[in-house]
């Protein structure tokens, strides 16, 4: 007996390859992809988790918007944390707004709508600037223009990326703020920076502090003395060291109860007997 072939069998790919843009739809999530112009980088696995459980019991509330690539494949334009959220929750199917654009847009779009939803951290915004004026052949007045900014805005956000990489990564995880960022900006040298940036970290300095501190010798490199004296236990400790090792050990006490010894060797072969003795 032939089988009843239900309007929705073959059905639902031909609707999906019927879909015509700019129109709102519920697709099979596996035809979807992530947007490879995204400029958010970080996604809170806890937020995700509670996102995926919101969406279990209620449902996606805002459909997420995506573009057609070819028959039956859509590439997400905004929405990913939603996409993976429903990923979480194990959904077969994904609300959809389709959306007719180019590749050149895509980043400019994904951008506008995490800015305007305040998604993005200070360096992902700087990144994502410098990737719409490097992609899309933008000066920061014309991008001003295109994403309702100022200048000076967009200026401020592409210098943040010429910190030292272990403050972009502070600022990504919200240990220290812009302003403090925007002081260390007047320091040249990133080791300087860095310097400032474990002082602010180890005594909680306020932005105020800050800006003190880096003003004192604006544009020029600022050496931090963030060591103590050592006591006459550790000055022993050091000459011990220098008679076992035969070479020259500096010890460093620091304020924030931390300590480095420097071993100062001056040939391989000094330093081979050094590790070795080291070794025993």
């Amino acid at each position: 007996m032939a089988k009843n072939i239900s309007p929705l069998g073959r059905g639902v790919n031909a609707l999906f390859s019927k879909i015509k843009s700019n129109s709102f739809a519920t697709i099979d999530i596996n035809q979807v992809t992530p947007n490879p112009f995204q400029p958010r980088t970080n996604f809170n696995k806890t937020e995700l988790e509670e996102l995926a459980l919101s969406i279990s019991n209620y449902g996606v509330i805002q459909p997420i918007t995506v573009r057609k690539i070819k028959e039956n494949k859509f590439q997400i334009i905004s929405g990913e944390r939603r996409y993976r959220a429903c990923k979480i929750a194990m959904v077969s199917t994904i609300p959809v707004y389709i959306k007719e654009t180019e590749d050149n847009k895509m980043l400019e779009l994904a951008l506008i709508e995490n800015i305007q939803r305040q998604d993005l951290d200070p360096i992902e915004v700087g990144i994502s600037y410098q990737k719409l004026i490097d992609e899309l052949g933008l000066t920061q007045e014309n991008l001003a223009k295109k994403i309702g900014k100022k200048r000076s805005t967009i200026s401020h956000y592409l210098r943040l990326l010429n910190l030292h990489p272990i403050i972009q990564a502070g600022l990504r995880d919200f240990m220290l703020s812009v302003g403090h960022a925007k002081c260390l900006l007047s320091i040249n040298n990133q080791n300087d920076q860095l310097d400032i940036y474990n002082l602010i970290i180890s005594k909680n300095l306020s932005v105020r502090e800050t800006e003190k501190l880096t003003s004192e010798k604006p544009n020029q490199n600022i050496k931090i003395n963030n060591t103590i004296t050592l006591s006459k236990k550790l000055i022993k400790e050091q000459k011990n060291l220098e008679e076992i090792l035969d070479a020259s050990v500096q010890i460093k006490s620091f304020k924030n109860g931390g300590w480095n010894i420097q071993i100062t060797c001056n040939s391989v072969e000094e330093l081979n007997k050094i590790i070795n003795v080291l070794k025993t």
